[in-house]
């Protein structure tokens, strides 16, 4: 018996049986046990209970108050473990179970059906959101999430399964009629320049790079999203340092917008980031699909426009 609990499943059923036919040889019939193994079980269950559960002086037993308490109780957690038993039967284990994942907004453009199609083939339930990279980083570790496919991949973190998805070079994207020098520092002094908001790892990543490059652009324009920015330097509101993807991402290319290499070369890392031992194969797969559509599609597609990111973007 588990001492810890005071029973086991096996003493709940004997006790109901004991309590439904009111008789401990008709409680034995159905369980397969002799009518002196059916009054030694309860007898021990009422031992380590330290309670008495049936009446037996009178005939037939009856429950006692504490014998009431303790059915209601007893039928309702044989209930739950019948139930527990069908379902890990029925349970399909070659598929997981839920899976969270979380994505950078870029990403979901390039490679979101493909990607739901590997997760569906693998998984019995999944949910996504995309949205700013901080955010991601903290459902990961605060179990929120099961993988986070991102541009921070979480380096001082231990315990954590990382797959490299992209290397990209950050970018100088200017109106598409813009025909002047390509320094950095000139571009600016002709355009505004368009912000990332603040928040967003991608805009401190360029922050950074900005004060490297003695670059002070004035703080007068912050946008949300790839699309907003580079709509705005489509528009000829101003100028932006971007990456292709967001580019890609945003469907405004050629038309709208010109890429321009930056003086100092700097890369922005897309990270598959997962916990270690926890849903098998299938951060593996879904890594190597992405790899395998960014190549197929982003990265075919941005440098046939581009010619000189073929050698720069790393799928």
């Amino acid at each position: 018996m588990n001492t810890s609990f005071g029973f086991e499943l096996k003493s709940l059923e004997i006790f109901v049986q004991i309590v439904e036919t009111g008789n401990m040889t008709h409680a034995g019939q159905r369980l397969g046990m002799s009518q002196s193994s059916v009054s030694q079980a309860l007898a021990n269950l009422e031992e380590a209970l330290r309670a008495e559960l049936m009446d037996r002086s009178v005939r037939p037993m009856e429950l006692t108050s504490a014998g009431r308490y303790f059915y209601d109780r007893a039928t309702a957690l044989l209930k739950e473990a019948r139930l527990t038993s069908q379902e890990m039967r029925k349970a399909d284990y070659t598929l997981l179970r839920h899976v969270k994942m979380a994505l950078v907004d870029s990403i979901i453009t390039a490679v979101g059906k493909p990607l739901l199609d590997v997760v569906r083939q693998r998984t019995q339930d999944w949910s996504l959101i995309t949205g700013q990279s901080h955010l991601h980083a903290h459902m990961l570790i605060s179990r929120q999430a099961d993988i986070i496919i991102s541009d921070d991949p979480l380096d001082t973190c231990d315990d954590l399964l990382r797959y490299r998805i992209l290397r990209e070079p950050f970018v100088l994207a200017v109106p598409n009629d813009y025909h002047g020098p390509s320094e950095l520092n000139e571009v600016v002094q002709r355009y505004d320049f368009i912000r990332y908001s603040a928040t967003a790892l991608i805009a401190k990543d360029i922050e950074r790079y900005l004060r490297r490059n003695q670059c002070a652009p004035a703080q007068r324009m912050q946008l949300d999203n790839s699309f907003a920015v580079v709509s705005a330097v489509s528009s000829g509101i101003g100028c932006t340092i971007t990456s292709p993807l967001c580019l890609f991402q945003s469907g405004i290319r050629q038309q709208g917008v010109k890429l321009l290499p930056l003086p100092e070369p700097f890369y922005r890392n897309i990270t598959l980031v997962t916990r270690q031992h926890e849903l098998g194969d299938l951060p593996a797969m879904i890594a190597h699909d992405c790899r395998t559509i960014l190549n197929d599609s982003f990265r075919a597609e941005i440098t046939d426009e581009y010619e000189w990111l073929r050698s720069e973007i790393e799928c």
